[in-house]
């Protein structure tokens, strides 16, 4: 268990960092405001919510750091919005696209990254260990996590004024978009199910499996 001065327990402050100096540098100038708020509301409610629970519950590094490169992703679609990213705009010459693909991106990262989360959570709160049962689960728990994403966003689309909701949604004039991004998702987390649970179970190893193994007494 870490210590009060340990790394482990610095790093969280040190990520809390990184996360805030990115904050500020999308909310200049983004490049539209009242979608840049929408979009906000996601990576900053999750920072919040860390960051009031972290006393009784503390995520291993490695999830840490999955979820603040998950807040990172969510940022930079908020600052330039997912269908004007520059480097995907730049991509698609090359690649022969006919749109900005960095909303399909971040998709595929929300399941690749939150996956290593959800199955923590699920290894210490529904009793299957660090099986390929919590892989599943988590897996699942990424597409529940897609379907509800997408339910909800069109609800906020559905309630802003029609250029904020055609921004915010950013499906870029294609009827299949929710479906597709729901696919990247669950790619994501079957990518993450291959490469990610070894990483994982040395760092709950290291870390406590306990639900409060890493929260201040």
């Amino acid at each position: 268990m870490p210590t009060a001065a340990s790394p482990a327990r610095r790093e969280p402050l040190v990520l809390l960092a990184i996360f805030l100096a990115v904050t500020a540098w999308s909310a200049v100038a983004p490049y539209n405001r009242a979608d840049y708020l929408l979009e906000l509301a996601t990576p900053l409610s999750g920072a919040v919510l860390l960051v009031a629970t972290a006393r009784w519950y503390r995520f291993t590094p490695l999830a840490y750091r999955l979820m603040l490169l998950e807040a990172l992703v969510l940022l930079v679609g908020a600052h330039y919005t997912h269908e004007r990213v520059p480097l995907f705009d730049w991509l698609k010459a090359p690649l022969g696209f006919e749109r900005n693909h960095y909303d399909r991106f971040a998709h595929f990262a929300v399941g690749f990254l939150l996956f290593v989360p959800f199955r923590e959570l699920i290894v210490r709160f529904a009793g299957v260990g660090r099986s390929r049962a919590a892989s599943v689960l988590a897996v699942v728990a990424v597409l529940a996590l897609a379907g509800f994403y997408e339910i909800t966003e069109w609800w906020i689309a559905a309630a802003a004024s029609p250029d904020v909701g055609a921004a915010y949604l950013g499906s870029q004039g294609d009827v299949w978009d929710a479906q597709k991004d729901m696919l990247a998702d669950t790619l994501g987390g079957l990518a993450a199910m291959v490469v990610l649970p070894r990483w994982h179970d040395r760092a709950l190893a290291a870390y406590g499996s306990g639900p409060r193994a890493q929260g201040s007494a």
